[in-house]
């Protein structure tokens, strides 16, 4: 009889064990707050805050530009060395809208040709291109407004002309790793600054 009990005690000694065994070498916290249960995520983005701004004129005559437009007063226009080229920077989200200018001289189909083409360099890694059409017959602006969507590095271009004597070419970039999701609502400002560019852009006629 005293073996038995000596048996069944034995049994349910090993049986604690064992559970205790468990439970410590399983993900619980049952011994402690301080357990092996941690929750690993995924590396995060920063989030950018866009700012609710006004719009500034560039001043074209102090820069000797032949164009005139309205951008976001968060940007800065940066001066190149050849006439008309130049960028706004916006230092919130280290992005740019890179501008051209050429004028034209019988190259027309050249100009949108290339306009074109520097654009269509980003479909290799773009999950597709919207072209929007743009006209606007009272301040004599045609082009077309690019969108492109995946992660192209430059995700909004443009191009308008008066057809006779001016081109102006732009593409926006941020500098940052090209994650849709997290730079979703940097393009939507920036393509918003382009339109707001075409929407407001003028030649300026040469004295």
């Amino acid at each position: 009889m005293k073996s038995k009990i000596i048996i069944a005690f034995s049994i349910l000694f090993l049986a604690l064990v064992s559970i205790i065994i468990f439970l410590a070498a399983g993900d619980y916290d049952f011994f402690s707050r301080n357990s092996s249960n941690i929750d690993i995520r995924p590396n995060g983005y920063i989030r950018i805050e866009i700012p609710h701004d006004s719009l500034i004129e560039l001043n074209s005559k102090s820069l000797n530009l032949p164009f005139s437009f309205a951008h976001s007063s968060e940007g800065n226009w940066i001066d190149k060395s050849e006439l008309g080229w130049g960028d706004i920077f916006y230092p919130f989200c280290n992005g740019r809208i890179q501008i051209t200018y050429k004028k034209i001289q019988n190259n027309l189909s050249t100009l949108i040709n290339d306009a074109h083409n520097m654009t269509f360099k980003h479909s290799i890694v773009a999950d597709g291109i919207n072209q929007s059409l743009y006209i606007d017959s009272d301040r004599n602006i045609n082009g077309i407004l690019f969108s492109l969507r995946g992660n192209a590095a430059s995700r909004v271009q443009f191009f308008a002309t008066d057809s006779l004597n001016h081109f102006l070419r732009g593409s926006a970039y941020v500098y940052a790793q090209p994650n849709p999701d997290s730079l979703k609502p940097i393009d939507a400002f920036l393509e918003g600054e382009i339109l707001n560019i075409m929407n407001s852009l003028k030649w300026v006629v040469a004295k």
